[in-house]
């Protein structure tokens, strides 16, 4: 790939990360820009793809496969002109490419947020899988006083906060017809129970019925994934038992933070209605919040965030393993592999396998000088080495070197 002149993030202005992409490449002195993806692909835009090839070599950084269109005519038309596509799977890649039918993905370069998928795309034939942790942006959620006089985070909160969706948009339709067998669902439910309610001991390993979990117990091989959907009945395992392991956090973090308030409301929840059946009396529930105005304020004021990782993502980590941080707030995260990012006794200071860690975690971090130096520390930790801005020098290495 030459050096290009530009890099092109297809979005609609609705969805996170592109504003962060096109910060960061900015910050590295290459000009970016979100463009919405039936502009990039209309014939005569000034926005599409030929009309911006004239300013030079593109760089066109899909997110999600988003915005590729016809992806050989799209590799085609930026590669022809010494530019280069790239996509970005931030989600379960498996999912997203069982909507794509041509396989000319495989000759794209693709990076993941979580490194467990690196192995099973290269047996399914990609000829270039790279690891891109998720990361910070600064410029967005470092606390801003003016930003956060015109949208103050309620003043009433919770000891715990967590924010969050209960499922994910068409998630119904994704898994439509699917049916997973009893037994494997009845196991991974128990798993659950097993270590976080009735908390193994320290030294036991943690299994956790993530997404590998679940291609184990249904049998298919993921270098068989694609083409077809394959990939969906163990995907919609893993969705099913993350739902389960999150309602069980949530609610230990209810009950703990209730006691703490002597019968008050022990959790806020920032969420959509499908929570409300689905957890104790002593919760909250608030309405969604902006991402980028309300909640950099609400995460920096909370006593305790709560970090719960996806089972669709075995090593993955989310958006709120370095917002919070960024922000100035305190995270507490459950057991994830993708912690093994960070330094070890950070991750360990702010780690919950189970319902009595959280209540641990939560009397030894309430206040005081250990919380404001893990703060410190962590926060120093993700603007030296996990900002956005350090991806996006990261992309153009592994780009270059081909």
């Amino acid at each position: 790939m030459r050096s290009p002149r530009l890099v092109l993030v297809p979005g609609t202005g609705g969805e996170l990360l592109r504003r962060e992409l096109c910060l960061a490449f900015a910050r590295i002195g290459l000009p970016a820009e979100e463009v919405r993806p039936d502009r990039l692909h209309e014939a005569g835009s000034p926005e599409s793809l030929e009309a911006r090839l004239g300013e030079g070599p593109v760089l066109l950084f899909s997110v999600n496969f988003q915005g590729l269109g016809n992806p050989r005519r799209s590799l085609d038309i930026v590669t022809g002109s010494g530019g280069a596509v790239a996509v970005w799977f931030a989600d379960n890649p498996w999912n997203i490419l069982s909507g794509v039918r041509d396989k000319v993905w495989k000759s794209i370069p693709l990076f993941v947020t979580d490194d467990s998928f690196v192995g099973s795309l290269k047996a399914a034939g990609a000829a270039r899988v790279h690891h891109l942790p998720l990361a910070a942006c600064p410029e967005l959620f470092a606390p801003d006083p003016a930003r956060d006089t015109a949208f103050p985070p309620p003043a009433d909160l919770a000891p715990f906060v967590f924010v969050g969706r209960s499922a994910f948009p068409g998630r119904e339709r994704f898994f439509a017809g699917l049916t997973l067998p009893e037994a494997p669902e009845k196991e991974a439910r128990a798993l659950i129970l097993k270590q976080f309610d009735f908390a193994d001991a320290p030294g036991d390993a943690l299994v956790r019925p993530d997404l590998a979990w679940w291609e184990k117990a249904l049998g298919p091989d993921p270098a068989s994934f694609w083409p077809g959907k394959k990939a969906r009945l163990p995907a919609l395992g893993a969705d099913r038992a993350n739902l389960f392991h999150r309602t069980r956090c949530l609610a230990a973090a209810a009950e703990i933070g209730s006691s703490a308030e002597r019968g008050g409301i022990g959790l806020d929840l920032f969420g959509d209605e499908g929570w409300r059946p689905l957890l104790p009396a002593v919760t909250r529930l608030r309405p969604p919040v902006d991402y980028y105005a309300r909640l950099p304020g609400i995460y920096a004021v909370a006593s305790f965030n709560l970090c719960l990782s996806s089972l669709q993502l075995p090593h993955g980590l989310n958006q709120r393993h370095f917002d919070v941080w960024t922000a100035g707030g305190l995270l507490l995260s459950d057991a994830t592999p993708g912690l093994e990012l960070f330094p070890e006794d950070l991750a360990q200071a702010v780690t919950f396998r189970s319902a009595r860690d959280m209540e641990k975690l939560a009397a030894t971090l309430g206040s005081g000088a250990v919380r404001d130096r893990l703060t410190a520390d962590w926060r120093d930790c993700i603007l030296r080495e996990h900002c956005y801005v350090h991806r996006a020098r990261t992309i153009l290495e592994k780009l270059r070197m081909g």
